[in-house]
């Protein structure tokens, strides 16, 4: 009597790897879009808050932004918290900033 192979022991195991830089920018730039300016997207750089997670501030936070950011499929959750700016940031004392975390789903190496 043969011998049957199992199906998932001829495939190859997927591979998953974090997100570069450039592919979370990417991302964050194709849903700004006409918002770039108005949102003042900035500072957008590698986190350590969970692995796969990148930050940036806006100036001003848009809930259409976020939920568009929530929708795409790379991305797990998005977490965000006002930030005081910087001495000389801004015009006024009590002018806040946001800084915007997102953590990645990890994609698939090809």
């Amino acid at each position: 009597m043969a011998t049957r192979r199992s199906r998932t022991s001829s495939r190859k195991p997927k591979v998953l790897r974090d997100l570069t830089n450039q592919e979370s920018l990417d991302i964050l730039t194709s849903l700004l879009v006409d918002q770039h300016e108005i949102l003042g997207f900035k500072n957008h750089r590698k986190h350590n808050l969970k692995k796969n997670t990148f930050r940036f501030t806006l100036d001003l936070i848009s809930l259409e932004f976020l939920i568009t950011l929530m929708e795409h499929k790379l991305v797990k959750n998005v977490y965000f918290n006002p930030a005081i700016p910087p001495p000389g940031g801004t015009v006024d004392s009590i002018s806040l900033r946001f800084k915007v975390y997102v953590e990645y789903h990890q994609k698939e190496e090809k």
